[in-house]
């Protein structure tokens, strides 16, 4: 008879201790990312909630031989408290006050070594813990057998999905002009071949999608592309269809995920032979790569990966898809609005209800592939979590008067949205009217900015805080992040935060996001999508934001002392250009609504 209860944590760690000692370690790193080094990950991949009960998107797991801890950022500290079982594991919140690697070289003793999965690290992550460590003499080992998986009985399957072709019509170039671009790039940089290791940058290249994890429609695989822009393509052969053969074509050659071990040795021998250079990106590419090439005496480089630039510029296609997209959102946007402002006064709905009937109302509109993250609907004092997320085990009821903060995105075949908004249930407060006012006064000025060639994301991001820093108030986050085009929500290669030095350009596709949360109180955060775009009327200032997402602010929230002229102006003219590209897809009662909250408003 099999005994299907799930072991406690004690059990596993019980379990991973024992594994330990047969690897001659004495600790083991779980991270919480995958092969891939993800956001999403699928199932297969969850290791760090599989051991600790730990669900958040960033942080990991250090195991001792005595003790052991989880680790995470501000945004998950009370959800660690709360997930995490404390008689099992120790839970420490990172920042500048405090390092995990200080635990770990207070905890062991010198001459410890440190197992981990080299396919769960980067280069960089590991480079920078070992020196950390080395003042202690702890060694990071790495372990080619990965220690959870080895013990993780009841482990899901790895991702099956079909990939699918996405069509040049909407991404705008074909995969043969993109791989030109990069050979290109690799010929000018002296380098014969570089390793992509991030999986929508794969999917960018060679046109294709998948749906091999939530959220981000991208295959799970990995690519050698080579200056003369053939690609050597690594993925599970199931997925592939012949209508992708037929795609991607004669100069992309399909390889079994599971021969890459040995199909990389024996091209790291080959370039060490012919002193060809190999490159890949240690800030983003598992250190296994990297161990592999070095052992077989190839030489290889850093290089950033150069698909993300070029994938963060959205071409004319993609910013006319990506439009579409958000006029679609917007229409899916102003029913669920319109709905919360008739019902959450009632008092029967909870936030699984907002996420699920914002899901149905997007349902509804033609393209529609699903969300693009899971929805974040704070009521009250929850909405003060940057990264709440309601389950059917912790929820709050919407009842009284409070700010419902709903942070929410969809994945359309045309592209990719995002979009936050506040909104008053009942009367606000006078504190409440203060913050919103000043995020949106911040919004405001990151969308009216006009700025020249050179400005960079951290250029941007004062401007978003200034209102709020005059109050003595500010936000924990960065401003915006980059958007892909039908991919991932959260996508590098363009930022608007104090830490991203580099210029905005052309065709980078962001949120403006500003924000403020009292905690034990609520949360405020107003969000929409902007392109940067060629401003031809702003005389030496060559650059500005398009602002792409249609949804109305909560006029009940605004303090209209706080709003100058200019501002005022700039709400009025955003309204009404919600409502003429909205009105149409609407009916006669959800017009009349739209009308209400569009109107001009009243100095």
């Amino acid at each position: 008879m099999t005994d299907n209860k799930e072991k406690s944590s004690s059990e596993k760690l019980q379990a991973l201790r024992a594994a330990m000692l047969t690897a001659g370690v004495d600790g083991y790193l779980v991270p919480r990312g995958d092969e891939w080094q993800g956001e999403y990950v699928p199932a297969a991949a969850e290791r760090l909630k599989w051991l600790t009960g730990f669900t958040g998107s960033a942080g990991f797991a250090a195991v001792l031989s005595d003790t052991a801890a989880v680790f995470s950022d501000s945004r998950y500290t009370l959800q660690m408290g709360q997930e995490v079982d404390g008689n099992v594991f120790e839970t420490h919140t990172a920042g500048p006050d405090f390092s995990p690697n200080e635990w770990l070289a207070a905890e062991l003793p010198s001459g410890s070594k440190i197992g981990y999965d080299p396919r769960l690290y980067t280069a960089m992550q590991i480079e920078k813990m070992q020196e950390a460590l080395a003042l202690k003499s702890i060694t990071l080992v790495a372990v080619d057998t990965n220690l959870v998986d080895a013990i993780w009985e009841d482990r899901p399957a790895a991702p099956k999905a079909k990939v699918t072709v996405y069509d040049v019509a909407y991404a705008g170039k074909s995969s043969v002009e993109k791989r030109a671009e990069i050979s290109a790039h690799l010929k000018e940089t002296n380098v014969r071949a570089y390793v992509i290791t991030a999986p929508d940058s794969i999917a960018w290249l060679l046109n294709i999608r998948g749906d091999d994890v939530p959220c981000t429609p991208f295959a799970l695989s990995y690519a050698v592309i080579h200056d003369n822009g053939d690609v050597n393509w690594f993925i599970d052969l199931d997925k592939i269809s012949s209508e992708v053969k037929q795609h991607i074509g004669n100069h992309v050659t399909l390889h079994d995920i599971a021969d890459m071990p040995h199909a990389l040795e024996a091209f790291a021998k080959d370039a060490a032979k012919k002193g060809d250079t190999i490159a890949m990106d240690d800030g983003v590419s598992a250190i296994w790569f990297r161990d592999v090439f070095e052992a077989h005496g190839a030489d290889i480089s850093h290089m950033s990966d150069p698909v993300m630039l070029r994938k963060a510029l959205k071409n004319e296609t993609e910013q006319k898809m990506i439009e579409a997209a958000h006029v679609k959102d917007g229409v899916a946007l102003v029913k669920f609005w319109k709905w919360i402002t008739e019902e959450a006064p009632k008092g029967t709905l909870s936030e699984l209800d907002v996420a699920d009937q914002l899901y149905k109302f997007r349902e509804e509109q033609d393209g529609f592939v699903g969300n693009s993250f899971e929805t974040i609907a704070g009521w009250a004092s929850n909405g003060a979590i940057v990264h709440y997320h309601a389950t059917p085990e912790k929820f709050a009821d919407i009842k009284g008067e409070g700010l419902l903060l709903v942070d929410s995105g969809a994945q359309f075949k045309e592209g990719t949205t995002d979009n936050t908004r506040t909104w008053a249930i009942g009367t606000p407060t006078a504190e409440m009217k203060e913050a919103f006012t000043r995020v949106l006064k911040g919004h405001i000025a990151v969308a009216s900015a006009r700025f020249g060639k050179g400005t960079t994301g951290a250029d941007i991001d004062i401007l978003a805080r200034q209102f709020l820093k005059k109050a003595g108030m500010d936000y924990g986050h960065g401003t915006g992040h980059g958007v892909g085009h039908f991919l991932s929500v959260h996508e590098d290669g363009a930022r608007i935060s104090s830490t991203f030095k580099e210029p905005l350009k052309e065709g980078m596709f962001i949120s403006n996001e500003p924000g403020y949360y009292a905690a034990g109180k609520f949360g405020i955060r107003l969000e929409n999508l902007v392109f940067v775009a060629k401003d031809d009327e702003a005389g030496s200032l060559k650059y500005s934001f398009n602002t792409v997402s249609l949804t109305p602010f909560d006029r009940n929230l605004i303090d209209m002392d706080l709003l100058d002229s200019d501002e005022r102006q700039w709400l009025d003219d955003y309204h009404k250009r919600v409502f003429d590209t909205l009105s149409p897809h609407l009916d006669q009662d959800e017009k009349d609504w739209l009308k209400a909250q569009t109107a001009p408003l009243k100095p």
